[in-house]
């Protein structure tokens, strides 16, 4: 008999779920598949990365321990409009983990990882943000990452709208939503609470947590432009040096990238986008029932979320 995940950390993007994902599969009651992002549930949205077929999802959990919790993380599969439904008629009783993170850092961050893996082609956040609409009509799209939908930083992170659909389809009791900021501001507290929420006991092996997936910037923006678009004489002295097999541009790139360095917003982009979010962050202030982000808080205290239908 085939075993279906009994929990899925479904989103978002950028908001701590590799790092949790890597947390739950040392558990030694926990089974997750090596690979993350299988997308399965994922049909609405680019092929990219995504499991095909129902067997091949299917063997994913395949060499499973009997007795283990299976799981499985898939970002996108908040964003997508399908993939809640699909997974929960796949099973039903499935746990859901959503991590959340103030959307404006978190967008920030999406970019800043798609720049890095050389698959957005424009450095500067804000110009990349005001791209986004001409994205859609197919306009200015990276030559190697032509998913105008991967591009969208505002519709990515204007969460509200993603919770209401996952509440008309899970129930609340079903589904556990973390900050980012609380969840690794004390990270030891906050797993506790993944166990508990997924039936699990204490791992008395996991004393600390490690930093994972943290975004990569540049020492020098001027030398990171150089060596994404070298100059002639310089690709004819990477293509000498690669017939040695030595590959000096590779060495720049990676004495070039230095963890967690962006440049600061403009205080009027950084307000534009603070007001973009902030109408968003207050509708799902009322649907989780409690206080987020400062900087985006809703003049009004939410009220109870409504029971799940």
């Amino acid at each position: 008999m085939s075993r279906q995940p009994d929990f899925f950390i479904v989103g978002a993007a950028k908001c701590g779920t590799t790092a949790l994902f890597r947390y739950l599969a040392a558990h030694p009651a926990v089974f997750m598949p090596e690979r993350k992002e299988p997308n399965y549930f994922c049909t609405d949205l680019p092929r990219y990365g995504h499991v095909a077929t129902l067997t091949e999802y299917e063997a994913l959990f395949s060499s499973a321990p009997p007795h283990a919790l299976t799981g499985e993380a898939s970002v996108l599969y908040l964003y997508s409009k399908v993939a809640i439904g699909q997974l929960m008629a796949h099973n039903a009783r499935a746990k859901i983990i959503v991590m959340l993170r103030n959307p404006i850092d978190a967008a920030r961050s999406m970019h800043a990882y798609w720049w890095s893996n050389e698959l957005e082609d424009v450095g500067d956040f804000e110009q990349a943000w005001r791209l986004q609409e001409p994205r859609l009509e197919g306009q200015n799209l990276p030559p190697r990452w032509p998913y105008p939908q991967l591009l969208q930083y505002g519709a990515q992170y204007c969460y509200a709208p993603q919770v209401r659909r996952l509440l008309a389809q899970a129930q609340r009791a079903q589904c556990l939503f973390l900050l980012f900021e609380e969840f690794f501001a004390n990270p030891s507290r906050q797993f506790a609470r993944v166990l508990e929420f997924l039936g699990l006991a204490p791992d008395p092996a996991r004393t600390d947590f490690p930093v994972v997936n943290q975004a990569v910037g540049a020492r020098s923006a001027r030398l990171d432009r150089l060596l994404r678009h070298p100059p002639p004489a310089l690709l004819a002295l990477r293509r000498a040096a690669h017939a040695v097999a030595f590959h000096p541009m590779r060495a720049l790139q990676r004495f070039n990238r230095v963890a967690g360095r962006k440049p600061p917003l403009r205080e009027s982009f950084r307000a534009e986008l603070e007001e973009y979010f902030s109408g968003d962050v207050a509708e799902l202030e009322q649907l989780l029932g409690r206080r987020l982000w400062p900087s985006l808080r809703s003049a009004a205290p939410p009220h109870a979320a409504p029971p799940s239908p």
